[in-house]
């Protein structure tokens, strides 16, 4: 099935309607639907270009997405030249034919409708009917085509009747209507028996300028219009006018586009006659029933509208505090009755309408992307159905699926310029359709709705960032300890098998000036941060890390089954230290923080669990003076056999033990058999011995990272310890590689 679009600002008054019933009835007797993509408000042309416009005119951007066959646009309806130009840009761009109803000026095809004959027509009545002899016929602007058309035909009804007759050119509007009014009454101009206006506007005008200046319609004066305008007929007295051009312009316009044309179609221009030509009998008993009807109608109009807008302000505030898009299309489906004559709505909006919650204000519709969730779909008085995604380019599912020819016209959805997707009702006829207050208010209702989901979102969005701050440390991007409880919860349920080490540090060896207390402070909080890196750079993936106060951190590993918490630990600890040594040999602190620690397995509680090794940790603090024993000589050796090339020396153990270098010596060789010295030389020699035979180091550089500041030094002392040079094992390393 075939889809004709038609492009339309708001649809506010009977001649639009006449133009969309001709549209649609000539194409769906060609069996083609018609989609009217349409607003609920003109911008003129001295409004500024607000959010609201931009919201309403974002509907115009489904002509990129929308599978049309072709076009109807339109354009005399937009006040805005910058709106007709922004449509005619998104119709060139998406291909699609298009017939301007409103003329030739944007550059695409047009078609005309016959005019004369009807007004030659009105003219022959107001001639005969009414014995009128000398004419004044006010036109549109000179060289119009449609004025052209009407007054040929007033001419040619005239001239037959040897009547006499004067132009007078108009603006088919008030101005010029009015200015002639006035030279009638201030007998600047003689009095016709007639006027004939070009447009039901002038004319209304034209009688209501004449009437306020003492000149009676029609006892004094005949005045009819033309285009059967509303205003026309409820103005006192009505006007006499010609209807039914629109709604041939849609006809025309409808089988130019699709390529048919019906060959026993007959016109629908015909007059409508009204009091302004004086063929409504008895005047004052019309008036007075006129009256009497108008009164009834406002009443009656009153009752309905005060029980709507109640329901309406009702949907208002329940759209204000929705907590779910399914809630507010639940009011959508609750309330959809107030919209009069629908037969099926379709609310669809972005699919991605909640994502970008840090931008609440912003939903990107331009263009519209490929595809739409229908919210909700419902037929008037049943209950709707939640929808799925679908292709913008059906641009509503009802069109994908087997139908009969249908008329429907799609609106926007949007809060200010915040655009959600469009709505589209589809109707049984265009006099079904209205830009009612009920709709408009619905609408906004529930774009504001949809706004207020977008701002809750936001606010869940940042209360869930402000939760996620709390479980890091901001200075080290470890866990905080509510962030370290969490995690250990987690691994509880997920039944893993976990070490934990508390890592703390005790003094500052080396610190120089320890009675300036700024740089004290400034000491310290280098030691900590000096701690906080060597646990991150010794993380892996199997770690997770946290701090627990300012000097106080946790390191959380898993164990195999016969792994105990102590023996990683202490081979972590003997890691870290390293790791300190080197980043403090790089920088010009002349101070090294001394951690200690304490270990056990992960328990449940979790909570209970770090007050434990806590309070274990403070007990097991080192005191600040004396020798901490063999163990922490033992410590300092696996300490140095790890990383041998830094700079070790013996004052500095002396310093770490709160020993003297003479007593070091002693123990040392006591407890390992061998001298300070030596030891430190077997160590950087056994790293040499790897490092040439695992890397293409040269020599040299194998001798400058194993702590030797002199090469030749390191090849002497490599010979004596080995019993042959650096060069033979290098290449005997690379001959077996060969092998």
């Amino acid at each position: 099935m075939k889809r004709i679009g038609v492009i339309i600002p708001a649809i506010t008054d009977n001649l639009q309607t006449e133009l969309l019933d001709g549209i649609f009835r000539t194409a769906s007797a060609a069996d083609c639907d018609v989609i009217v993509l349409t607003t609920a408000t003109n911008g003129l042309e001295f409004h500024i270009q607000n959010e609201i416009m931009e919201g309403e005119e974002s509907i115009y951007c489904l002509i990129e997405r929308a599978e049309l066959d072709g076009i109807l646009f339109a354009s005399q309806y937009f006040i805005k030249e910058t709106v007709r130009k922004f449509i005619s840009e998104k119709i060139r761009k998406s291909g699609i034919s298009c017939i301007d109803l409103g003329g030739t000026a944007l550059g695409f095809e047009t078609v005309t409708i016959p005019q004369d004959e009807a007004v030659c027509e009105l003219t022959d009545h107001i001639i005969e009917k009414h014995n009128c002899r000398k004419l004044v016929f006010l036109a549109g602007p000179e060289g119009n085509p449609d004025s052209e058309q009407r007054m040929a035909g007033f001419i040619r009804s005239a001239d037959a009747h040897n009547c006499t007759y004067e132009i007078v050119y108009g603006d088919f509007w008030k101005k010029r209507a009015a200015e002639l009014g006035n030279e009638f009454i201030q007998q600047q101009r003689d009095l016709p028996d007639a006027v004939i206006c070009a447009s039901d506007v002038m004319a209304v005008t034209l009688c209501s300028t004449l009437n306020s200046g003492g000149i009676n319609v029609p006892d004094d004066v005949i005045v009819t219009g033309f285009d059967g305008h509303l205003c026309a007929m409820s103005n006192f007295p009505s006007v006499t006018t010609i209807s039914g051009a629109m709604s041939e312009l849609g006809r025309a316009g409808t089988e130019k586009l699709i390529g048919i044309t019906d060959r026993n179609k007959h016109s629908d221009m015909h007059i409508i006659f009204g009091a302004s030509c004086a063929c409504v009998e008895c005047m004052m008993d019309y008036h007075t029933a006129a009256m009497l009807v108008q009164e009834q109608i406002q009443k009656d109009s009153e009752a309905t509208d005060m029980l709507e807008m109640r329901i309406n302000a009702d949907v208002i505030t329940r759209t204000s505090r929705v907590e779910s898009l399914s809630e507010l299309t639940d009011i959508v489906d609750q309330t959809a009755h107030i919209i009069k004559n629908y037969k099926s709505l379709y609310m669809c909006i972005l699919p991605d309408w909640d994502s970008s919650p840090e931008q609440p204000d912003i939903c990107t519709t331009k263009p519209f992307p490929k595809q739409m969730l229908c919210a909700i779909s419902k037929k008037a008085w049943t209950s709707g159905e939640k929808g799925s995604v679908f292709p913008t380019n059906d641009i509503v599912p009802l069109l994908a699926q087997p139908h009969k020819p249908t008329l429907l016209y799609v609106l926007p959805l949007h809060a200010a310029s915040q655009v959600f997707g469009y709505c589209g009702f589809a109707y049984e006829k265009a006099d079904d359709f209205t830009v009612s207050v009920m709709l408009f208010n619905m609408m906004s209702a529930v774009a504001n709705g949809m706004r207020f989901l977008r701002h809750r979102l936001y606010a869940e969005y940042l209360q869930r960032k402000i939760e996620e701050a709390s479980l890091y440390d901001k200075m080290t991007d470890m866990l905080s300890q509510k962030g370290l409880l969490i995690h250990l919860e987690k691994q509880e349920k997920a039944n893993v098998r976990n070490g934990i080490m508390l890592v703390s540090i005790s003094q500052l060896a080396a610190i120089p000036n320890r009675q300036n207390k700024s740089i004290m402070t400034d000491t310290v909080m280098q030691s900590e941060l000096l701690l906080a890196n060597a646990i991150r750079l010794i993380s892996g993936h199997e770690l997770q890390t946290a701090r627990l106060d300012k000097q106080t951190f946790a390191v959380v590993y898993p164990l195999e089954t016969s792994d105990t918490p102590e023996q990683y630990a202490e081979d972590m600890m003997i890691q870290l230290e390293v790791l300190i040594r080197k980043m403090q040999e790089g920088s010009a602190a002349a101070f090294l923080p001394e951690p200690y620690y304490v270990c056990g397995y992960v328990t449940a509680p979790a909570e209970k669990c770090i007050s434990v090794l806590w309070d274990a940790l403070s007990e097991n603090q080192p005191k600040e003076k004396g020798f901490a024993g063999i163990g922490e000589l033992k410590k300092l050796r696996r300490e140095m056999h790890k990383a041998p090339e830094l700079d070790w020396n013996l004052g500095e153990l002396a310093k770490r033990l709160n020993i003297s270098k003479s007593y070091v010596q002693k123990l040392y060789k006591e407890n390992f058999g061998i001298s300070y010295i030596d030891d430190l030389i077997a160590a950087r020699i056994g790293m040499a011995k790897n490092l040439l035979k695992n890397t293409d180091l040269r020599i040299n550089e194998v001798a400058v990272s194993c702590g030797y500041q002199n090469p030749t030094h390191f090849m002497r002392q490599f010979k004596e310890r080995c019993g042959v040079t650096a060069a033979q094992v290098r290449k005997n390393g690379s001959k077996k590689e060969t092998a």
